[in-house]
């Protein structure tokens, strides 16, 4: 159709024209904007004392749970970490053990399968309760994850013991 036509064309075909032309690419961003939605989270550690040092931001794929050693990941919080973290909180920490490991934790030292992961037990006081009721060896259980903060103060599987995997909600990337 010329432009001649076009301008002839009454204000309902025009608009019909339009419709049709970019209802597709309207209907293309959206389906991506939803998908991108739903699959990434934006995280924020508004803590003082972060158990990620430096980092405050994270981006989280929801899509990605595949679980491996070193890795960031998002979960909620379950009951066993009530007062600190609130029930279906989103908390991120690093995996260090994974289902079948032993790990040991003593008042120095946590290892997994012998390397260590991290140091001290240092909210036994917080918590109040006696480090010495936290030293433990443990062997990760199928359906668990051994999790922790890098800090010695971060309140993670030291003081809860193992992750259930069911409460992962996907892999974390640190941004900021």
């Amino acid at each position: 159709m010329s432009a001649r036509a076009d301008i002839a064309a009454s204000p309902e075909a025009r608009l019909a024209r339009t419709v049709r032309r970019g209802l597709p690419a309207l209907l293309l961003v959206l389906g991506l904007m939803l998908y991108l939605g739903t699959r990434y989270r934006i995280a924020i550690d508004d803590q003082v004392d972060k158990c990620l040092p430096p980092y405050t931001v994270f981006l989280v794929d929801r899509h990605d749970r595949t679980v491996e050693r070193d890795g960031l990941f998002a979960f909620l919080a379950g009951e066993r970490m009530a007062p600190f973290f609130p029930m279906q909180m989103q908390v991120i920490k690093r995996v260090v053990g994974l289902p079948g490991e032993t790990v040991s934790v003593t008042e120095q030292t946590t290892r997994v399968e012998g390397r260590t992961v991290g140091e001290g037990l240092d909210l036994a006081g917080t918590l109040g309760t006696p480090a010495a009721q936290f030293v433990r060896e443990v062997v990760v259980p199928a359906d668990a994850v051994w999790i922790m903060g890098a800090t010695r103060d971060s309140f993670d599987s030291r003081y809860w013991g193992p992750l259930p995997r069911h409460q992962i909600i996907g892999r974390a990337y640190a941004l900021l």
